[in-house]
Order: C-alpha cells, then sequence, then structure tokens
C-alpha cells in the first residue's frame, strides 16, 4: 500500500518558490506566447490536484481516527462489562431468550452446580416494568434493576449497602409519643385519697411495664399524662400488634373496677423534633375527641394522612363543666367579635341539627343580634318542614335559606357548624367558602375531613347529642335578658330524643340535667309530638327496609333495599335505629339510594361493635353508636358485599381482642 505524504507549511511555501521559479524561466524563455500560458494552466492544474489529494488523505485520517478511538471504546466497554460490578444481560427481543451475559450477572445467578438460572431471570423480569427502575433481592443481596427496551438488555446493580443504610435511616427516625389516661379527672371528683394513690401505682406500673417492652424513655409529665422517646423501628412493632397496648390496658382496667382507657398520639418524621413533638400533641387531641380509648399515628408530613388504632368502646363522658364554662367564654368572646353569625347543620337537616342550630342561634342572639340559622328548603324531612314553620309563625328565632344567607356573608362573618365536623356533611360547600372564621360544636367523633379556619372546636363524643352540649352553653351563660322560649326548648329536647332514642341510649346524668332544663324552659310533650310525628307513608317505607334484613353475623343485622327506589336519609336512619331495638341485635346497617342518588349506609349499634371504624372505611364516619356514609358509582349488591366483608374483618378482631 503506498505510503501517504502529508504535506506541511514549509513544503507549501517551497511548492509555490518552485512554481513560480518555473513560470518566471518559461516566460524568459518562450515570452507571452501559448507555451507560457500552458505551462501557467498545468503549473496552476498541478497545484489543485495536490490540494484536492492532500484534502482527501487528510478526511481519511480522520475517519480512521475516529474508528480506531471507536475501536478502544468497544474493546475498553467489552472488558469494563466483564469486569465491573454490574450484571449485563442482553435478550432476543423476540424469542425472549438469554443471549449474553457478563462474568458478574453470571454470579449473580449461578445455581449450585454453576449452571445460569435463567428460570429465576424470568420470574424476575416479569415483575418489572418497561424502562423502569425495581428493587429485587437475589441470595439476600439487593439490586436495582433497569431495563432498557430498545437495546433488549438488562442492568442489575448492587444496592445492598445503599439500600440498608436507607432503611437505617428510616428506622432510626425519631418518634415522639405522648398518653393520656381517659376519664381520669372524674375519678379524682368521686373517690377517696387513697384509691387515688393505688390508681396512680397502678398507672405508673403499667407504663413503665410498657415503655421497658420495648425499651423507650419515658417522663410523667402529670398525673394523668405521659411522654415516650423512641424510634421507627418501636413505632412499627406498635403498628403492626396494632397498638394492642390499649386493649390490655382497658381490661386490666375492668378487672380493678376501674372506668379509664387509654389515648395516644404518635408522630415521627425527619424534621426538628419541635415539630415532631406538636404534631403528637394533635394527634392525642384527636384521639381524645374521636372518643379516646385509641392511638392516632402521623408523620411529620402535611401531605400524610393519620393512621388510627383502637377505639374499641363506646365514649365516656369527658367533658367537665369546667371546660364547659371555658368554651362557653371561648365562644362568647369571639361573638363579640365578628359582624354577623351563621349557624348550619349538616346536609339532610334532622332534628339534632336544627335543635343545635336554633340553640345557638338563641345564645349568639344575645350577644349579637344579627345571628340567623341557616337552611335548605329544598332538601327538608317533614319533621323538619313541621318545626321549621313552627318556629317561622312564632317568629322567635331568625331563619334565612341558603341563597339568601350567601348574599349577606362578609370577610368578618363567623360561621358555626353544629352536629358535624366534616365539610363534606355541611348544608353547603359554597357557603362555608366564604368564611375565614368557624367554630365547630359536634358530638362525633373529629375525621380526616375537618374544616379549615376552624378557631374553636367543642367536640364532645361522649355527648348523647349535638343538642345537649348547646344547651348546656346555654346554661351557662344566664342571659338575664331572654330566655328560651316553648318552641325553642322543644326543638332542643326533640334533637336530644332523637339522638338518644327516647333516652334510651347513650344518656348519662348530664343528658337528664339537660332535659330537666329544658322542661322548666317550657318544653312541651305535645309539641314534641306534632313535630316528630311519622306520616303513614314513611312509616310504610320504613318497613319496607326492614323487611329486606339478613343476619349476615350473630347478632348483627344488613338490609339493603331491593331496587334502587330512593329513600329519605331519615327514613333509612329510622331503620336503623328500629332493627337495633330488635332482642339480641349489637348492630345493624341499612343500604339504600337517597334521594341525590347516591347511596346511603346507615349504622347502628349498642356497646360492643364499633360502627364508625366500619363506616370510615366506606368513606363516612360518626361515632361509636351510630355512624353513616354515602357511596357514588357503585351499585347496591357491590356495596353490600363491601360491607359485610368490612363487619367481618371487624368481627374477628373484636374476637382476637377477648382472647
Amino acid at each position: 500500500m503506498m505510503k501517504k505524504i502529508r504535506l506541511s507549511f514549509i513544503h507549501y511555501v517551497l511548492i509555490g518558490c518552485i512554481s513560480f521559479a518555473i513560470l518566471a524561466i518559461f516566460l524568459r524563455i518562450f515570452g507571452k506566447g501559448y507555451v507560457t500560458l500552458a505551462a501557467i494552466f498545468l503549473v496552476i492544474t498541478g497545484l489543485i490536484a495536490l490540494f484536492e489529494y492532500q484534502l482527501q488523505i487528510s478526511e481519511l485520517d480522520e475517519l480512521e481516527q475516529i474508528q480506531y478511538v471507536n475501536h478502544q471504546a468497544e474493546s475498553g466497554l467489552a472488558s469494563l462489562l466483564d469486569k465491573m460490578p454490574v450484571g449485563v444481560i442482553k435478550m432476543n427481543a423476540e424469542s425472549n431468550e438469554v443471549e449474553w451475559f457478563n462474568p458478574y450477572a453470571e454470579l449473580i445467578f449461578s445455581t449450585d452446580d454453576g449452571d445460569f438460572d435463567v428460570d429465576l431471570l424470568k420470574k424476575l423480569l416479569n415483575s418489572l416494568f418497561e424502562d423502569k427502575g425495581h428493587y429485587v433481592t437475589v441470595a439476600d443481596k439487593k439490586y436495582s434493576v433497569y431495563f432498557d427496551q430498545t437495546a433488549s438488555v438488562v442492568y442489575f446493580f448492587d444496592v445492598s449497602s445503599e439500600y440498608e443504610a436507607t432503611v437505617g435511616l428510616v428506622t432510626t427516625r425519631p418518634v415522639i409519643g405522648i398518653i393520656s389516661v381517659d376519664n381520669y379527672d372524674d375519678l379524682e371528683d368521686v373517690i377517696s385519697d387513697s384509691d387515688i394513690s393505688h390508681i396512680n401505682t397502678f398507672i405508673a406500673n403499667f407504663v413503665e411495664e410498657f415503655t421497658a417492652q420495648y425499651h423507650m424513655f419515658y417522663r410523667r409529665v402529670g398525673m394523668d399524662r405521659f411522654y415516650l422517646f423512641t424510634d421507627y423501628t418501636v413505632l412499627e412493632q406498635l403498628m403492626e400488634s396494632k397498638f394492642s397496648v390499649i386493649d390490655q390496658f382497658r381490661e386490666d382496667a375492668q378487672k380493678r373496677e376501674l372506668p379509664i382507657t387509654l389515648s395516644m398520639g404518635f408522630s415521627y418524621g425527619d424534621g426538628g423534633h419541635d415539630q415532631i413533638g406538636k404534631i403528637a400533641l394533635l394527634n392525642l387531641n384527636l384521639a381524645e375527641v374521636r372518643g379516646g380509648d385509641q392511638a392516632v399515628v402521623k408523620e411529620n408530613d402535611e401531605q400524610k394522612n393519620p393512621i388510627f388504632f383502637g377505639g374499641g368502646t363506646a365514649s365516656a363522658v369527658k367533658r367537665t363543666r369546667t371546660r364547659t364554662r371555658a368554651m362557653m367564654t371561648a365562644i362568647s368572646d369571639k361573638i363579640k367579635s365578628v359582624d354577623q353569625v351563621f349557624i348550619v347543620g349538616h346536609k339532610n337537616l334532622d332534628m339534632d341539627a336544627l335543635g343545635a342550630s336554633v340553640g345557638m342561634q338563641f345564645f349568639s342572639s344575645n350577644i349579637l343580634k344579627p345571628s340567623y340559622v341557616v337552611y335548605d328548603p329544598s332538601a327538608m324531612a317533614s319533621d323538619i318542614s313541621r318545626a321549621i314553620t313552627k318556629l317561622e309563625d312564632e317568629q322567635v328565632t331568625k331563619l334565612l335559606t341558603v341563597e339568601d344567607a350567601m348574599r349577606m356573608v362578609t370577610d368578618r362573618s363567623l360561621l358555626i357548624m353544629v352536629d358535624h365536623s366534616k365539610t363534606a356533611l355541611t348544608l353547603s360547600k359554597d357557603f362555608y367558602k366564604e368564611f375565614q372564621q368557624i367554630i365547630v360544636i359536634d358530638h362525633h367523633r373529629r375525621d380526616d375531613d375537618f374544616p379549615e379556619n376552624v378557631l374553636i372546636t367543642y367536640i364532645e363524643s361522649g355527648a348523647s347529642s349535638a343538642s345537649e352540649l348547646v344547651s348546656e352553653l346555654i346554661q351557662f351563660q344566664k342571659s338575664k335578658k331572654n330566655r328560651l322560649t316553648k318552641i325553642q326548648a322543644s326543638v332542643l329536647m326533640a334533637g336530644i330524643m332523637l339522638d338518644t332514642k327516647n333516652f334510651s341510649a347513650r344518656v348519662t346524668s348530664r343528658t337528664f340535667d339537660v332535659a330537666s332544663y329544658l322542661r322548666s324552659r317550657g318544653s312541651d310533650s305535645v309539641t314534641i309530638q306534632e313535630i316528630s310525628a311519622i306520616q303513614f307513608d314513611e312509616y310504610r317505607e320504613v318497613n319496607e327496609l326492614i323487611l329486606t334484613g339478613e343476619k349476615v353475623f350473630p347478632h348483627i343485622i344488613v338490609a339493603c333495599a331491593h331496587s334502587t327506589k330512593p329513600y329519605d336519609s331519615v327514613t333509612i336512619s329510622k331503620a336503623a335505629d328500629s332493627m337495633l331495638a330488635m332482642s339480641e341485635i349489637e348492630a345493624s346497617f341499612v343500604i339504600a339510594h337517597n334521594q341525590n342518588g347516591t347511596i346511603s349506609i346507615s349504622a347502628r349499634s349498642r356497646s360492643k361493635i364499633n360502627v364508625q371504624r366500619i363506616m370510615e372505611q366506606l368513606g363516612g364516619g360518626g361515632h361509636f353508636n351510630s355512624a353513616a356514609s354515602q357511596i357514588e358509582g357503585q351499585d347496591l349488591a357491590c356495596v353490600r358485599q363491601q360491607l359485610i366483608e368490612i363487619i367481618g374483618n371487624e368481627v374477628t378482631i373484636e374476637k382476637e381482642n377477648v382472647e
């Protein structure tokens, strides 16, 4: 092969000088004739040919250089793939068979006989998504796997040490917990100092044994409160046991005939300990307002939702007269700072929501005249319609429709939500969004869908009804200007009677104290009967639903409407109440389409089954003995099956707790 000659700058200078000399000689000898022109032409052609030749040589050299570099890179890459700790496997895109693998991949998938385990590889690949990373475990090692779909190449990166480090960081995250003893204040008021000493010893010994079992550090900061410090590994163990310590404490307390339970709030995360502690305290408050005897766990992250454990007993009355008086003062002071007060109940008003609304309007009007009960005239049951008509006739309570109230709201207006604490249940979501200042008064356990901009929260899940809570606030207000009228007292009493099933369920001494007060203010049984009387068509529909009931578990009845015929929400709840009143029935559930086109579930229980926990799993809520849910986009049979499965799980949990 002819050797290539590359000319340098000096060569070009010499060639130029020689060409100039040749042309000068021809010009000297032959003058300006044709011979000289021919010589000039030949010299120029030769120079052009020389330049073209040099250009071709240059391009060939660059191409060869690129080819050489590529060859070196391919050789280096092949050597790297053979030596680096990354498993590389080439698959056939059509047959999905292994075409090639590097030595490290062979090391990963070698069997005891030294063969390449193709079956294990295919099993792992079946669990991978295209073009996405995935973690797999092979022989106690963790690998990050990436599948290049275009090249049909699978890469296995050994991340065992990084994975273990990540897991270590997660499991060692700080955890702060707070324990509170429910009903401790009530015990102090009714037992002797010596008995209190024994109870304190029992509580202290129990917490000490519990923390020692899980190697937690704790400090007692009050007679009924403890702070715990640990890491996520311990919290994970508690969650796996579903916080069985709560059930254990309740059982030990019952053996000593003590009506006390535990509420717990736990938080963890990567933030500062001060913020984790604040979340833990909020979680404890959430556990207490939901009725106590439960634990709430939430990560220090606004995007995460709380997790609930326990709640296996009905709520006890935890409010004291001191707390009620403090709430009365706080609510009164807030009302003094606004220009208008609007009181709303939940959707499809029942008598408790209306009674609480009427009572709070009376309470607010003693402080601020522009105070109104807001209702939706297009969604009223017959008893609510009769009550509103009587209130309008006597003109003792200022009533507004949602449409009229919407036009009156200002930036300084206050919204009081009674008998509900979920925005999804409020009378009007658009109306709710108009307010920057909100007060919540409720007797249902607090849920996730809690309103924003809440200034004061008065939730007592141990109370029989919202009407009872509001009546107590009115008692402590002791207004000398105004007194409850006969119709107002009667509506409040009707609300209490509705939620207590005529004083047969969820009643306490406080309930009868309030009833006595309302009776002294003119509450009339005849008026209540006129308002609450059931119509014949409604009575027939209640019995239609009852006749569909079946015992799906011992002591549990589920009734499901046979058709898509819509039923009033009050009718559905009355059917559940009626079935619960039957002999040997612990819980009742009624499923039917409501007048809004969605499926409603009304749930009732006595004292052994927490229907609130069941309804929460179906997007609803309530409290231990009375709860409900609304479901969209499903048929009745499907909802019934879901409900039965959830009830089955809850019944299993209850049996395990008893054992």
